[in-house]
């Protein structure tokens, strides 16, 4: 399968549009739905973390940026607004933000990574199930390989052959020594933390994978099993 080649602002102003569209139509009770991979969040709390993020690059507030502390904060200071609010604070720096990411291109990245799986976090809480059958999917997945794998290699782990959606490429160096045939969508929510340590093993390897499957997640999998 070809993947569409596409840019990391592309994939966040994508993510984006779709969130700020689903948010109108969410029930109370939605709102109020647990985040099953970062609790105590609820749906109203990953928006609240997705503006925030947008909302603190923008302004510089970058100390400690990606710790409990930062994002906690971002739900503090947004604690009393509404949803509609929530939206209208993310809409409003839409642009600004969009042109930080386009002047940046894969430096950012992380803001595709970030609106991507919570936008699947927020879907699957909502009992709506994740995107998968989109264009997005498989070009995301490119970008986090081509993107991720400085950091596979620097956590000591040996090369293995990722094969998604049918296509082939190794990550880390050397010679594989072990093989994940996985999809596109799975391969994000397991590389992002989304997949539990007994979801990741059952994933799909073959070979000596013991290594590769602990190096594999960039945060610490969920203690249960993740459904979306």
């Amino acid at each position: 399968m070809q993947t569409l080649a596409m840019e990391p602002v592309e994939i966040y102003a994508a993510c984006r549009a779709r969130l700020l569209e689903l948010a109108p139509s969410l029930s109370t009770d939605q709102l109020a739905a647990s985040l099953a991979a970062t609790p105590p969040w609820n749906v109203l709390d990953g928006y609240r973390h997705l503006t925030g993020v947008c909302v603190d690059v923008l302004d510089g507030n970058m100390e400690g940026a990606g710790s409990p502390q930062w994002t906690d904060a971002q739900l503090a200071v947004r604690s009393e607004a509404s949803i509609d609010e929530v939206c209208a604070e993310w809409s409003s720096r839409a642009a600004e933000i969009d042109e930080r990411i386009t002047v940046a291109g894969q430096a950012m990245a992380f803001m595709a990574f970030d609106a991507w799986t919570h936008e699947q976090d927020v879907r699957a809480a909502a009992g709506l199930g994740g995107v998968r059958d989109d264009a997005l999917v498989p070009a995301l997945a490119a970008l986090t390989l081509a993107t991720f794998g400085g950091r596979y290699s620097s956590a000591g782990a040996p090369a293995v052959t990722i094969v998604v959606d049918g296509a082939s490429q190794v990550l880390g160096e050397g010679e594989p020594v072990a093989t994940l045939d996985t999809t596109s969508y799975e391969l994000l929510r397991i590389i992002f933390g989304r997949r539990s340590e007994a979801q990741i093993a059952s994933a799909g390897w073959s070979g000596e994978c013991a290594q590769p499957i602990t190096a594999i997640h960039l945060f610490d999998p969920p203690p249960i099993d993740i459904a979306d």
